[in-house]
């Protein structure tokens, strides 16, 4: 009455799509990590500067303690 269900194995292009797909998904998630560290450091490194009374210069990417500089435009 029933036809009995044999599973079998996918087939080895399903196989190898899962591993690519897979890799590609935690490349991004890596490099989303990484880019949102590197965010967060220079977050921190502009919050030290101004803490210390500095003003920081966004073109060189340094804190100066002598001299006012304009923040981007946001």
């Amino acid at each position: 009455m029933f036809k009995k269900y044999e599973k079998t194995d996918a087939p080895a292009w399903q196989r190898r799509l899962v591993l690519i797909l897979t890799a590609i998904f935690c490349a991004t998630i890596l490099l989303y990590a990484a880019w949102t560290v590197l965010l967060f450091i220079e977050r921190a490194r502009i919050q030290d500067c101004q803490d210390m009374g500095g003003h920081y210069d966004y073109e060189a990417g340094v804190c100066d303690l002598e001299r006012s500089h304009d923040s981007p435009a946001e």
